[in-house]
Order: structure tokens, then sequence, then C-alpha cells
């Protein structure tokens, strides 16, 4: 297991690592909440809040903290499992049903966009399964490419229900970063029949779950009433600063743009009013 010192150098990183994310929601969660079947249900909460708290903080400890485990009491089975696949796999058989926009929202916009990513999301958990057979898996290919486009298009259908700016922005920042991490999963693709190398091919498709999961927070947290459950979204923070970073320097450019074309059009007008001669026709409507 990597030093506590090791996970934390991590966390300078500008992108998330999508298995650390998935680990607590998608393997400890789960056992966690078998607990009141054994007795310990008083622990529970507290237990996930102090994992969550500890991810927050040193990213990557839930994985690190597995292995670990796993090394020690089941050497064989630690040698042969890939976090990257078994997160990724276990994703059809979790209970996800937090995630996704409440009942209490009873349009159909955001029932369809419920249908929709959670199709997106048992398709892409099927990776594992149909990669090694290569005209399935090209069928899944097509099946993901379908599903990505029409729960982008739910996404946009719920545009109407937000009332604010900031919430407007928010999603579309959330979107494009969605659109950002299909098109890496979609690369990815094309390197893997090429280098066959599977390990790329789970993490961008896990890298896609946590975007669709992200996409859906922003819904909730602008479209429902209810008090968001932050332990559901290992990473945010970290996540949220990376599009903060890509805003600041789209804002940046942007302003520079802004000052070079009117630094230029200070010169077009310098010039004009220089010139003795009376400006023509072609002069005023040119220039």
């Amino acid at each position: 297991m990597a030093s506590i010192s090791e996970v934390s150098s991590s966390s300078s990183s500008s992108t998330i690592n999508p298995t650390n994310a998935l680990v607590l929601p998608n393997i400890l969660y789960p056992v966690i909440g078998q607990l009141d079947k054994a007795g310990y249900k008083d622990m529970q909460t507290d237990l996930r809040t102090t994992l969550f708290k500890l991810e927050e903080i040193y990213p990557g400890f839930s994985n690190n903290f597995l292995q670990s485990f796993m090394n020690k009491e089941t050497p064989l089975l630690a040698a042969t499992t890939n976090m990257n696949e078994l997160t990724l796999k276990l994703e059809k058989h979790c209970d996800k049903t937090p995630y996704y926009i409440s009942s209490s929202r009873s349009e159909q916009e955001f029932q369809e966009l419920n249908a929709r990513s959670k199709n997106l999301k048992r398709i892409l958990s099927r990776i594992p399964d149909d990669i090694n057979e290569k005209r399935e898996f090209l069928e899944t290919i097509k099946e993901i490419a379908s599903a990505i486009k029409k729960t982008l298009d739910s996404v946009s259908n719920t545009y109407q229900y937000f009332k604010t700016i900031d919430g407007r922005q928010a999603l579309e920042n959330e979107k494009k970063e969605f659109i950002k991490y299909s098109k890496h999963f979609s690369n990815t693709l094309k390197a893997y029949f090429r280098d066959s190398n599977r390990d790329d091919v789970f993490i961008a498709a896990n890298h896609l779950l946590i975007q669709t999961d992200y996409l859906l927070r922003t819904i909730k947290l602008y479209c429902e009433t209810d008090t968001l459950d932050e332990c559901l979204y290992p990473l945010l923070s970290q996540h949220q600063n990376q599009i903060k970073t890509v805003s600041s320097r789209y804002s940046s450019n942007n302003q520079h743009q802004q000052h070079q074309q009117q630094q230029q059009h200070n010169i077009r007008q310098t010039s004009a009013t220089s010139n003795n001669r009376p400006s023509s026709t072609y002069d005023a409507n040119y220039s």
C-alpha cells in the first residue's frame, strides 16, 4: 500500500483518477450498506462520512486501502484483480437511485434524462464482458455512442427548468466536461484497436461514469429542493477546481483576445485620423 504522503501527492494532479472516485460508491459503500444486517446499522453514517473525508484529503486512499487489505487477506485474488475493470463492471450491480433526479420532479424531461443516463451507465458497465469479442464489442460501442447523444439531448431539454444564470452556467460547464471525456473515450477506443490496451478503455469508461454523475448532480442541485448527499461524490472538490481552472484560462484568453482587438482598432482609428486628406466613402465603409 502506498504511504499517506504518496497518496496525498496525487491530489496535485489536475485530472481525477476515475477509479479512485468509484471505489467508494461501487465497492465500499455497498459493503457498508450491509452492516445493518450484522447489527452495526448505527455505524453506517459515521463510517461513510469518515471514508469520504479521507478520500477528499488523500485522493486514492480508498483504492490503496482496499488493495492493501486484499494483498494481505486474499493475495491470489489481489494479484488477478484489475480495479479499473472491477469498478466499471460493478456499476450495473449498484443501487444508484440517489444519483438520479427524484420522483418529486415528475416532468417528462427529468424522467427521460434518468432513463437515458441509466442506460448509458449500464452499457458502459458491459464493456469488461464484451471487450473480448470484437463483433459484440463493436455493437456495444455503437450503443454507447447513441446513448451519449441521447443523454446530452436530455440534458439540454432540462435548461428550461434552470431559473438562474449561475445554474445554467454550472450545467454548461459540466456538459462541456462530459463532451470532453466522451471525445477522450472515442480516441481511447481508436487507440485500443491499434495497441489492445484494455485498461485504458476501462479508465476512459470510468471517466464517463463519474461525468454522468456530475451532470446529474448539477441538475439535482438547481432543480430539486432535497439536500444532496455529498458523500456520493468522492473527489468532487478536485473536479470542481479543475473546471474553475479551465474556465479561468478560457476567460483570460478571451480578455487577451479582446485587448488585442481593441489595440488593433485603436491603431486603425489613429491611422485614419492622422491622415490629412478627407475620408472617402471607401475609407468610411471599410476602414
